[in-house]
């Protein structure tokens, strides 16, 4: 059992790291994207159309394809597989979620007016505001189908431990928009057309790209598209009734991301783009680590449950928040340390302003607050859809949800648009905590003394580290040097906590990941 665990955790750690590489390279393109957004249309009016166009349709996506369609699948592929039988369970699910995700989309398109009146009320007194929000939401419409499929094939390919491939999609969609913008924007303008148009084409381009380059892989697999004889299986109906009363669990940050942009509508020109801005970055560790691990967790805890070996799954599990933690309570006090740093490096040129860096670094704290909160949650929510208790994220969720809204509206004429991101922080604080109440219950964790200490080292760690970077900071007139020497600052410093961090969590007696990196080799 000890080397069947060490196997397990050597391979959760392989498999993120596989992950981790393609969705980096995944982000950075990402940031290239937000920095030619940020640069050529500044946190204006028009970006602050677009990233509420682009919001609504991601609401659904959450739930349809990273979120809980996807959580609802993959157990029960997994299951299939096993017996056989997964040619005709893909077929079934693919074709059924094709077809509620076009309805899905084509409805978008015909409510785009009602939909932008109800989630962006600050835009109804401007008509070219509303009127080009309304436009780039039908053109982005399709992209909830298209990703929703591009997801199902991922979660397909993922269960043969196929992760780079699938996590590399993002990349098609990033340079999908940066093409858009740089070749195609300058043409729209020429035609009467406004420029910011071309993000929300090469938004729709990339949804293409993400789902037909994954086709061949799974067509090598042995897999068609053929239409089956029966849309609502027993498989699919239990795929539909799990994700069913966990849909709101699983939506829960777009949920929050929703009410946020309701309420920043209402809070000034800039405060939609300010927040996007900081919550993108915010995103990137999440992206890159988060998702990753979270990912790699399913497939691992799946097999592990569904083979009866619930033990191994439960030290799995509690492996895999020790190694999210390890990894992202370093990058958490980076964040919080240097916020105006990284954004001033990352967008502040062209139309993007001093001001604009200080207001999206505000955003970017607060939310950084709940990282390593939210890398937990993305490992214990498809917990319950593997052991049949997918409907605790609905009761956890709605009351997050409502702890959301509730801080937003006692801190917001205080503290302005800042208060929606420390609002999504203590919703995720939470709804974490109740999920692990539950998780303690059904998976029977028997939290030791061993794993308090550990917890109390992770804790220690962090509080060292953070001091020394603020004590760091004091002594650098960063603001003085070229963007270069800025760059090679932040990176120096990175280095310098990270490097402090994980030498206290050695000194501390906490060296699982050093052992597990050893065994790698």
């Amino acid at each position: 059992m000890a080397h069947s665990q060490e196997k397990s955790k050597i391979s959760i750690l392989l498999t993120s790291a596989r992950m981790a590489i393609a969705t980096f390279l995944s982000r950075i393109l990402g940031l290239v994207r937000e920095q030619l957004i940020a640069s050529t249309f500044g946190a204006s009016g028009l970006t602050d159309a677009f990233y509420v166009a682009y919001r609504i349709p991601n609401l659904l996506r959450d739930l349809f394809a990273e979120g809980a369609f996807s959580a609802a699948f993959v157990p029960i592929f997994t299951e299939s597989k096993q017996k056989e039988d997964s040619k005709k369970t893909f077929n079934e699910a693919f074709w059924t979620l094709a077809i509620i995700t076009s309805f899905l989309s084509f409805l978008i398109f015909l409510a785009a007016p009602y939909l932008v009146n109800l989630l962006a009320p600050g835009f109804v007194n401007d008509s070219e505001k509303f009127d080009l929000t309304v436009l780039m939401v039908r053109i982005v419409s399709p992209f909830l189908f298209l990703i929703s499929l591009a997801a199902l094939v991922m979660g397909v390919l993922n269960t043969y431990k196929i992760f780079f491939l699938p996590a590399a999609m993002p990349i098609f969609l990033n340079l999908s928009v940066i093409c858009s913008i740089l070749f195609l924007s300058h043409k729209l303008e020429q035609n009467g057309f406004n420029s910011i148009l071309s993000i929300a084409i090469g938004i729709l381009i990339g949804g293409f790209l993400q789902f037909f380059l994954q086709v061949p892989e799974i067509i090598k697999k042995g897999y068609s598209f053929k239409f089956p004889k029966k849309l609502f299986s027993k498989n699919v109906k239990r795929i539909l009734y799990k994700m069913g009363p966990g849909a709101l669990g699983y939506s829960l940050n777009q949920i929050n991301l929703i009410i946020n942009t309701i309420l920043a509508t209402t809070a000034g020109i800039g405060a939609v783009s300010w927040l996007n801005w900081g919550f993108r970055l915010f995103q990137f560790p999440n992206g890159v680590l988060s998702v990753s691990i979270g990912n790699s967790h399913l497939v691992h805890f799946s097999e592990l449950w569904k083979q009866g070996k619930k033990k191994d799954a439960t030290e799995t599990f509690l492996n895999t928040l020790f190694l999210s933690l390890t990894l992202l309570i370093p990058i958490t006090i980076i964040i919080l340390s240097y916020s105006d740093w990284i954004i001033n490096i990352v967008f502040e040129r062209g139309a993007f302003t001093r001001n604009d860096t200080f207001m999206s670094a505000k955003a970017l704290f607060f939310y950084s607050l709940s990282l390593p909160f939210y890398g937990l949650y993305k490992i214990t929510v498809p917990i319950f859809y593997t052991i049949d208790k997918e409907r605790i994220p609905v009761i956890t969720s709605s009351i997050s949800v409502l702890i959301n809204l509730a801080v937003a509206f006692f801190l917001i004429k205080e503290l302005g648009f800042s208060a929606l991101a420390i609002s999504a922080s203590v919703a995720i604080f939470i709804n974490l905590k109740m999920q692990l109440f539950f998780l303690n219950k059904y998976l029977d964790l028997s939290i030791s003394f061993k794993e308090i200490k550990r917890m109390l080292i992770f804790i220690i760690a962090g509080i060292l580290s953070f001091v020394v970077s603020r004590q760091l900071k004091g002594y650098l007139d960063f603001y003085s040097y070229s963007l270069f020497y800025k760059l090679i600052l932040f990176i120096l410093i990175s280095f310098i906590i990270l490097t402090l961090y994980l030498v206290s969590l050695y000194l501390l007696n906490e060296r699982n990941f050093i052992y597990l990196l050893k065994r790698k080799k």
